[in-house]
């Protein structure tokens, strides 16, 4: 984090609203693809956080992008060790291509915070009952501030709130009608289900300890033997993984009290209409061929799926959809979608080429997605969740290849038996075959919804 003056700055709405800084080069990483690189003096001086979502526009100009502020390891950091140092930044050449700017140039924007933003300062377990509907559940200032949100958006869409990690970076969406608010919860808290703390990366104790997380250790307020024992299980391997689950759970503790549950809630672009008409098409196709989604992690495919129309579903999950290999499935991100053939992950070595991965069961809340498609959606991360349906226009087709003859038979039959019997009974028969042919596909389907029910 940036301190504690720019946390309590960021809860109590202290501070600017947008501060001006130079972009002077290109970002040594590339991962968030929205990241900008700012100095930690000029974070102190303007309120901003680590990894908070900012809106980055160029001066006299209508272009804006929206990016994950990262700030330098430390006021020495050799890009911002001089005092003209502090006042530049550096980005990635996808936020230098929106903002239209050159490698090579030194251009001034402003940065301005989110106004409509939430920080949550602690999670708390999500309550069975509600687990199965995928709510989360905000305390009562949380959601007071949440609905004066609301009230200012268009009525007549289904608005989406991103949750932001803010040591991690995962980000996930939820729709504004899944929060409810929970009188008994201390300020500043929220529940989540535990698969929803897992996208977030809250479920476990991260398996390394990259930058930020080193900072947000050595910055907190706690006593030095708590940052020992978080820092010597880390050093303990490359990999950190607990050794028990006694040892998870003291690494969680730990980690809480140094503000590692901090979450950003922001308003997202993202929005749907609520008219009932709107969600027809996909009820039929469920009631025919049967809906299933979930929401999953983006990471990065095998090397050789780099290029390639296909993804990498753990095995879990595509039992969870109802499809088999080489099956096609649907992504959403917001209001673009991909389509791509699904692939298992077979192999943890293969997946660990590409992606930090310590244990196996990180395996079940991901997705693998070419670099390609998740520029196409609009992922700019790793651990941005994606939402994976399963393509009920090609299971349709593809069942319904498989069902051809039985059904062009029946319908002939039909035909044939009415021109036996003449005008009237081929009436009855025409009649016939357009009542049994919806109840035949129907039937022919019955055994793919009953994968997903």
């Amino acid at each position: 984090m940036a301190g504690a003056d720019a946390e309590r700055a960021v809860a109590t709405g202290v501070g600017e609203a947008s501060a001006s800084v130079v972009i002077a080069g290109k970002a040594d990483s590339f991962v968030p693809s929205n990241r900008i690189d700012v100095s930690a003096a000029w974070a102190r001086e303007h309120g901003f956080i680590n990894r908070e979502l900012v809106r980055v526009a160029r001066k006299g100009d209508s272009r804006s992008a929206e990016c994950c502020l990262v700030i330098a390891a430390s006021d020495e950091d050799d890009d911002f060790a001089s005092d003209a140092g502090c006042n530049t930044a550096k980005t990635t050449l996808r936020v230098m291509e929106v903002l239209g700017i050159d490698a090579q140039d030194r251009v001034c924007v402003s940065v301005r915070k989110h106004t409509s933003t939430l920080l949550v300062e602690h999670v708390a377990v999500q309550r069975i009952d509600k687990v199965r509907e995928g709510c989360i559940a905000l305390s009562e200032d949380l959601y007071r501030e949440l609905g004066a949100i609301e009230d200012d958006l268009s009525s007549k869409r289904r608005h989406y709130y991103r949750l932001n990690h803010l040591a991690t970076g995962a980000l996930c969406y939820i729709p504004f009608d899944k929060i409810e608010v929970d009188e008994s919860l201390a300020p500043k808290t929220m529940r989540l289900s535990r698969y929803q703390r897992t996208l977030l990366n809250l479920s476990v104790p991260p398996c390394t300890l990259d930058e930020v997380m080193r900072r947000l250790v050595d910055e907190a307020g706690v006593d030095a033997e708590t940052k020992q024992r978080i820092i010597a299980c880390y050093e303990r391997a490359p990999q950190f993984v607990p050794e028990s689950y006694e040892e998870q759970k003291t690494i969680r503790r730990d980690l809480r009290q140094c503000g590692y549950d901090a979450v950003q809630i922001t308003a997202s672009a993202f929005d749907e209409s609520a008219h009932f008409l709107s969600g027809v098409p996909k009820a039929i196709s469920g009631f025919v061929v049967g809906n299933s989604s979930i929401l999953l992690k983006s990471c990065r495919p095998y090397d050789n799926d780099e290029g390639r129309d296909v993804v990498r579903l753990p095995r879990s999950a595509m039992v969870h959809l109802g499809i088999d290999e080489s099956d096609k499935v649907i992504l959403r991100h917001g209001k673009a979608k991909a389509k791509a053939r699904a692939l298992p992950i077979d192999s943890l070595e293969r997946i660990r080429e590409t992606n930090t991965i310590a244990r196996e069961a990180d395996i079940d809340p991901i997705v693998g997605i070419p670099a390609f498609m998740r520029r196409d959606l609009g992922v700019c991360d790793l651990d941005e969740a994606v939402l994976v349906e399963r393509d009920t226009g090609y299971l349709f087709a593809k069942n319904l290849n498989a069902q051809f003859m039985p059904v062009l038979l029946f319908f002939l039959a039909v035909i044939q038996t009415g021109f036996l019997f003449g005008s009237v009974v081929l009436g009855y028969a025409l009649l016939v075959s357009i009542i049994g042919l919806p109840l035949i596909a129907f039937i022919v389907f019955s055994e793919q919804r009953a994968k997903v029910k």
